[in-house]
């Protein structure tokens, strides 16, 4: 009885997966249009009635059922005072980092970190570099910084910095040199660089340093360039974790 009854569970689960992919092919089929060799990630029924929602070139778009309108750009519900298109991006960042995984990432951590936050970062970039002249600040405050990188195509021959620094024996010690301009030799080696890219680009980064809290939040770039704002920024969003709203039934992020 009990396998009887995870069959008809899993294929009640396949058959409402699909009964969603076949109402909602007219939706899909508009928002493919916006980018036609790009994927649509994140497609779903909206909280927006008679809509289904998804995510392509890093953005939120929404097509009404039957592909006739198509919507890019920012939606509320202004009686809950919810920004739900930040809400469903929040989720696919989040998303997009957990599949890159921790491993791939660059950290500068305090011992016991009481905040966490994901930074796309190019090693030419004089942002990136301010930021992490304040490294220590931001880890004597609990804050742990890891680093993706995200190489710009205006500063060439950042990728390849960056690949050295991921091949360095001491990455911490080889981001640190790269980003104040030092040169960082090494040998090539299997790198997750082409990765760390498309994660970027898979979520609307389109520049650096950009910042993403552990509820997916992307910070002001101001409030990011200092550790006690920061600090402030961090509080909040953890005293308000959970207050986005869940998203409605979907085929999976």
């Amino acid at each position: 009885m009990k396998v009887l009854r995870a069959i008809f569970l899993v294929v009640g689960i396949l058959s409402a997966g699909i009964a969603i992919a076949a109402e909602g092919a007219a939706a899909r089929a508009a928002i493919q249009s916006i980018a036609p060799l790009q994927q649509v990630h994140a497609f779903r029924r909206s909280a927006l009635p008679g809509y289904f929602e998804g995510v392509i070139d890093g953005q939120m778009a929404y097509a009404s059922e039957d592909g006739r309108y198509l919507l890019r750009g920012t939606v509320r519900d202004t009686t809950e005072r919810v920004d739900l298109s930040e809400a469903s991006m929040a989720k696919r960042r989040l998303q997009v980092l957990a599949d890159l995984g921790q491993a791939q990432r660059v950290s500068f951590a305090p011992a016991a970190p009481k905040y966490r936050l994901t930074v796309f970062t190019d090693v030419d970039c004089p942002f990136c570099r301010r930021l992490h002249t304040q490294i220590d600040q931001y880890n004597a405050l609990g804050i742990a910084i890891d680093y993706v990188f995200f190489p710009l195509s205006i500063h060439p021959g950042a990728d390849r910095k960056s690949i050295a620094v991921w091949c360095a024996k001491d990455r911490q010690h080889a981001y640190s040199a790269a980003v104040m301009g030092q040169v960082v030799a090494g040998a090539g080696c299997d790198n997750p660089l082409a990765r760390m890219r498309q994660a970027g680009s898979d979520i609307g980064v389109g520049q650096t340093p950009t910042a993403i809290a552990e509820d997916g939040t992307v910070i002001d770039g101001n409030v990011l360039m200092s550790p006690m704002r920061l600090l402030s920024k961090l509080k909040e969003i953890s005293a308000n974790s959970g207050s986005i709203p869940p998203a409605t039934t979907e085929a999976g992020y």
